[in-house]
Order: C-alpha cells, then sequence, then structure tokens
C-alpha cells in the first residue's frame, strides 16, 4: 500500500564465505524443497541441525558458481536500485517492482547496510550498536508510521532477544552446533576460495569507482568497508589452505558455470 511506497531498504550483508554453507543447511533443514508450499510445511526443521560434510561437498562442487555469483548480484541489485541480470546471458534489467512507474516503491536502494557478523557478534556492544544502526534506518523519516519502543528501551529489547538463544531451540543457529558437525567444518577448496576473492575485488573495484560517483556515496563506503574486511578473512583462508585439491567439475543440471562480468554497475540517480 501507500506505506511500503515509502519503505526503508536495509541491506542485510554477509561474508559469502559463511553465507553460501549456511544457506546449504538451510535447504538440507527443507530436505531441498521445490515449492513455496513444501518450504512452509517443513518450517519446524529450520535451525535444528546441519548436514554430514560429504553432503556438504557435493552441494558445494555442484552449487558454488552459480550460488557465489548470486550473491554478488544481490548486492548490485540493490546498490543499483533493481538491477537484474538474467541466469542464462547475465543480460541487465530493472526489476519491474523498483521501476518509478509502477509507484509499488520510492526506491530500492539501501537506507542503510547492516553487517550478519556485527549483529550477530559475541560481543554485545558491538551486537547492540549494529541493532541500534537498524532501528534508527527503519524509524528514518517514518516516525509517525511505525510503532516502536521507546529509543532509552532498545538496549534491553536487544539484550531480552539474545536471551532468546538459551531458551528457544530455533531460536537462531544455536540448536545446530549440538546435531551435526560444527560450522567451520564445511570448507571451501583453494581454487573456489580464489573465485571469492576475485568477486570480493571485483565489488570493491565497483564502488570504488571515482568516475561513476561510488567514492562518495556513503552506502557505497559502508558496503566496501565490509567487503574488505570479507576479503581479508578470505587472503587468510587462501594462506592456510592446501592448494592441490581439484576446481569442482560442473555436472548437465548445473547452471552456467561463469562469474559475474567485471564491468562496472552505475550508480542510480
Amino acid at each position: 500500500g501507500d506505506k511500503f511506497y515509502d519503505a526503508n531498504i536495509i541491506f542485510l550483508l554477509r561474508n559469502p564465505r559463511w553465507a553460501i554453507p549456511s544457506y546449504q543447511t538451510m535447504r538440507h533443514e527443507l530436505q531441498y524443497s521445490t515449492s513455496w508450499e513444501q518450504s512452509y510445511s517443513r518450517r519446524p526443521n529450520t535451525y535444528t541441525k546441519r548436514p554430514d560434510i560429504p553432503e556438504w561437498i557435493r552441494w558445494r562442487d555442484r552449487q558454488f558458481r552459480r550460488q557465489l555469483r548470486m550473491w554478488g548480484w544481490m548486492i548490485d541489485f540493490y546498490m543499483n536500485n533493481g538491477l537484474r541480470r538474467t541466469l542464462d546471458d547475465g543480460r541487465q534489467i530493472i526489476d519491474w517492482h523498483c521501476k518509478p512507474n509502477k509507484e509499488i516503491i520510492n526506491s530500492c536502494f539501501p537506507k542503510t547496510i547492516v553487517t550478519y557478523e556485527k549483529l550477530n557478534s559475541k560481543n554485545t556492544l558491538i551486537g547492540e550498536a549494529e541493532a541500534q544502526r537498524l532501528a534508527d534506518a527503519m524509524i528514518e523519516g517514518r516516525e509517525d508510521l511505525l510503532p516502536i519502543a521507546e529509543k532509552e528501551d532498545w538496549r534491553c529489547a536487544y539484550d531480552e532477544t539474545i536471551l532468546k538463544r538459551a531458551t528457544e531451540p530455533q531460536w537462531d543457529g544455536t540448536n545446530r552446533d549440538v546435531v551435526g558437525p560444527p560450522g567451520d567444518q564445511k570448507n571451501f577448496t583453494w581454487f573456489q576460495l580464489q573465485d571469492i576473492k576475485t568477486e570480493l575485488e571485483r565489488l570493491i573495484t565497483n564502488y570504488t569507482n571515482v568516475t561513476l560517483g561510488w567514492d562518495v556515496d556513503p552506502i557505497a563506503n559502508q558496503l566496501v568497508f565490509s567487503l574488505a574486511d570479507y576479503l581479508t578473512e578470505i587472503d587468510y583462508e587462501i594462506s592456510i589452505t592446501p592448494p592441490y585439491t581439484w576446481p569442482p567439475t560442473s555436472t548437465p543440471s548445473d547452471s552456467p558455470s561463469s562469474l559475474p562480468t567485471p564491468s562496472p554497475t552505475f550508480k542510480p540517480t
């Protein structure tokens, strides 16, 4: 409705090194559903267990390039106000919902970028600060439209949310540490880590582009700051990963394995 037209977009970002394995865990819990109905009926399985490592490796080697490409394209989508690419040839289009003449939403460009790593940090001071940034972005310009607690109560709300981990078994991924292997055992090959590094460098190069004006855009600066942290993590993991494992092979059912084009995307006007 009219209230959604003025919605503030908040983009939640996570390092692909961990976002892709986490997505595979959710797909496993949903038994690799292929429809909304199947996913909905399998909701009780979510946040309960991780698959074994052989299953992860099989899925990873079939899906890696597609998932990495989609992760990067998701960033391009929001940073370019609804830019989409077709899966077959990478052709660029503007999402129907984000077109100004459709009057569905004023802008798909994010008001702010929140990182999963900070929001879920074991350091509650970092998590609380990120949660406050999230709340600030939610209510900016919409104070009269959103029912929200008084600002002095935000810290209490954050603390109570964190405490739910101890009382609610499916509150977050904590229960997965009890059933199934630890999350840090879901690794990538040296070649795959190199591909992740290449995609991070593509995005950093694009969203610091002086000619396109990204270097002075505050949201792009937020994005690049987080991507640089991810790149540091990937560089370290590359340095301790033996480079003798073979790259994954394609299967007939895989989507095209080409990575995103390095050509820059234009800042939305």
